[in-house]
């Protein structure tokens, strides 16, 4: 039980750690949309976004990423830094891949090949590509380095 505990503290707090770098990574991808010509920005986006990517994450922690890290031995070779970070970018990845060629089927079979492509890029793909990708790689960098042994002192 102590264990378990142990396990779901930590990957929360990774997840924590993945729900900040998602926020960033979103904004930053959002920036060239911002810039376009009357494109505004109001406060109440910067809540918006955070709620969202907030309920997203949470349950991307309690669907994915903590049974993941149940079933993940302490020892694992899955627990190294690069491992782990290279993981979590791929696992994200994969499911912005899913995400973007499902909606890009909708838009190629009514548009042709080219022109579907470019209207689902058109859709400001970019921050929830960054911000997703972000959340797995932080989240599971950060979680590896948790499991890190502390450097014992000399007395």
């Amino acid at each position: 039980m102590k264990t378990f505990l142990r396990k779901v503290k930590l990957s929360f707090l990774a997840m924590l750690c993945g729900w900040v770098a998602c926020n960033i990574a979103w904004w930053v991808g959002a920036i060239p949309i911002l810039l376009k010509p009357g494109s505004s920005l109001r406060g109440a986006d910067f809540l918006m976004i955070g709620t969202f990517t907030g309920i997203v994450v949470s349950i991307t922690w309690l669907v994915i990423f903590l049974p993941t890290d149940l079933l993940v031995s302490d020892a694992s070779r899955l627990r190294r830094l690069g491992t782990a970070a290279w993981c979590g970018f791929l696992t994200s990845f994969a499911v912005v891949a899913a995400v973007f060629a499902w909606v890009a089927w909708f838009e190629v079979v009514h548009h042709g090949l080219l022109e579907g492509l470019w209207r689902t890029l058109d859709k400001a793909a970019l921050p929830y590509a960054l911000g997703t990708c972000a959340t797995g790689l932080v989240a599971a960098y950060v979680r590896a380095r948790m499991d890190k042994p502390k450097p014992t002192s000399m007395p």
